[in-house]
C-alpha cells in the first residue's frame, strides 16, 4: 500500500506557546464561522480544516447522529472520499460508545487493541484515534474524531483542544437543529393548506351534490340509484372523518406534542373488530386474520391503534384489485406485538418501501391507481413512534406489499390496574 504522507502544520504543534496563540485563533474563527449564515456541513468541515493547524492529525471527521445511523457529515485527509456520508447503524463499538457514555476515547494503536476504523483504505492505515462527543442538552448528539497514521499520535492536551471545539461546535449544530424544526414546522403548516384546499373539497363537494340530489329528486329516483347514493356518501363521510383525524394528528405533530394515554390493549381483538367493520364497507373484499395463540395484551392509546389500523386497511384496499384478499397476520416476540397488513396490490419497490412513511410521499403509481394526500402513512409512524413502537413498508413475495407496526408488550403492573 501506498504510504500516506501527514499534513503539514501550520504551527510548530511542540512550541507550548506557539501552539496556545494558535488555539486561541482556532477558537475564534470556529466561533465566528458558527455564527455566521452558513450550511451546516460547511461550517463543520472548516473547524475540521482549522483544527489540523493545531493538531498532528492525519484526517479527522464530525458525525451526528440521525435516528439510529450517525452520520459523517464533514471530513478531512486522505479518506475522506470514502468517509463523508457513512452511515453507522446503531450498535456496540467506538463510536457509539462514546456518544452514548458522553465520555471522549482516545487510542494510541488501534492495531495493538484490536480495533480498526471503517473504510476499505482507513481501516488498514490508521493507528492513532481520538473522538470527543458533542453534547447538547445531556444527549450525544454527534461527535469530533481525528487520527493519524503514527502510533500513539495524540496526548491528553489534544483531548482537551478538541473538547473546547466541541464546545463552540455545539452551538451551532443546536441552531441548525432548530432551523431544521422550523423548516418542519412550516412544512406541515402547507401540508394544511394543501389538504383543505384539494383533499377536504372532493368529500364536501360529494356530499353536499348528492345530498341535494336525493332531497329534491329522491321519490322519482330508481330504487338502485337511490341506494348507491347513501352507499357513495357514506364512503365520502368516512373518507373526510379520516382526513380530519390525520389532520389532528398533523396538528399535533407539527407542535410536537402527540401525546399518549397508554393503556393496555387487547390488539387481536380490536383488530378483528375494524375487519368486521370493512367487511360492512367492502362485502366483496375478504379479509383474514391469522394469530398464533393468545397474544399479550400491547402498551399504547386504542383511538390511536385504531386510526393507524383503519388507514393500513384503507390502503390495503384502495390499492389492491377487486376480489382479492386482504391479509392481516398478528405475532409477538418476546417484547412486542407484531402486526403486518399484506395486500396483492400494486406492490412496491425498494425505495418506494423506504420513503412511504414521509409526508406526501406518493409514487407516480399510487397517484394512477388512487388519489391522496400523502399523509396518511406520515401520521401512521407519528403515532406509532409515539407509543414507542415502530412501522415498515416491504415488498411481498409473490406480488402485493406488507405494511406493518410493533407496540410494546404492557407491563404487568399496568395490565393489573
Amino acid at each position: 500500500m501506498r504510504a500516506v504522507k501527514a499534513p503539514r502544520q501550520d504551527v510548530d504543534i511542540l512550541d507550548p506557546a506557539l501552539r496556545s496563540q494558535a488555539t486561541t485563533r482556532l477558537l475564534i474563527e470556529i466561533a465566528a464561522a458558527a455564527s455566521g449564515e452558513r450550511d451546516l456541513d460547511q461550517i463543520l468541515h472548516e473547524a475540521l480544516d482549522r483544527l489540523r493547524g493545531v493538531v498532528r492529525l492525519t484526517g479527522g471527521s464530525i458525525a451526528l447522529v440521525d435516528g439510529d445511523d450517525l452520520v459523517i457529515r464533514a471530513a478531512v485527509g486522505p479518506f475522506a472520499a470514502e468517509a463523508v456520508g457513512h452511515r453507522l447503524s446503531r450498535r456496540p463499538g467506538r463510536s457509539w460508545g462514546v456518544i452514548e457514555t458522553l465520555r471522549p476515547y482516545r487510542t494510541g494503536d488501534l492495531f495493538r487493541d484490536g480495533d480498526k476504523v471503517t473504510g476499505a483504505a482507513a481501516s488498514t492505515a490508521v493507528r492513532s484515534w481520538l473522538a470527543v462527543p458533542i453534547v447538547r442538552n445531556g444527549v450525544g448528539i454527534g461527535l469530533v474524531e481525528v487520527d493519524s497514521l503514527e502510533v500513539d499520535a495524540f496526548s491528553e492536551d489534544d483531548e482537551a483542544l478538541l473538547g473546547a471545539v466541541v464546545g463552540v461546535l455545539a452551538g451551532a449544530v443546536e441552531v441548525a437543529a432548530h432551523h431544521d424544526d422550523e423548516l418542519r414546522a412550516a412544512e406541515l403548516r402547507d401540508a394544511f393548506i394543501g389538504v383543505i384546499s384539494h383533499e377536504l373539497r372532493t368529500p364536501v363537494t360529494t356530499i353536499y351534490g348528492l345530498a341535494r340530489v336525493l332531497r329534491r329528486r329522491g321519490d322519482a329516483l330508481d330504487a338502485e340509484i337511490r341506494e348507491q347514493a347513501i352507499v357513495d356518501i357514506e364512503e365520502e363521510a368516512h373518507r373526510l372523518t379520516r382526513l380530519i383525524e390525520d389532520l389532528l394528528v398533523l396538528s399535533r405533530a407539527e407542535g410536537g406534542r402527540v401525546r399518549i394515554e397508554e393503556e393496555p390493549i387487547n390488539l387481536g381483538r380490536l383488530v378483528r373488530r375494524i375487519a368486521e367493520t370493512e367487511r360492512d364497507r367492502h362485502p366483496n373484499r375478504h379479509y383474514t386474520i391469522r394469530s398464533d395463540g393468545e397474544l399479550p395484551l400491547a402498551a399504547g392509546e386504542t383511538t390511536y391503534v385504531e386510526q393507524v389500523v383503519r388507514n393500513l386497511l384503507s390502503n390495503a384496499d384502495k390499492y389492491s384489485p377487486a376480489g382479492t384478499s386482504i391479509e392481516i397476520e398478528l405475532d409477538d416476540t418476546a417484547d412486542e406485538i407484531i402486526a403486518r397488513v399484506l395486500d396483492r396490490g400494486i406492490g412496491v419497490d425498494a425505495e418506494t418501501a423506504a420513503r412511504a412513511f414521509e409526508l406526501f410521499y406518493r409514487t407516480g403509481d399510487a397517484s394512477r391507481v388512487a388519489s391522496g394526500a400523502g399523509i396518511g402513512l406520515f401520521v401512521c409512524r407519528q403515532l406509532i413512534e409515539a407509543m414507542g413502537g415502530r412501522t415498515w413498508m416491504a415488498p411481498r413475495e409473490g406480488g402485493g406489499t406488507e405494511v406493518g407496526f410493533s407496540l410494546p408488550i404492557a407491563a404487568m403492573d399496568e395490565v393489573d390496574d
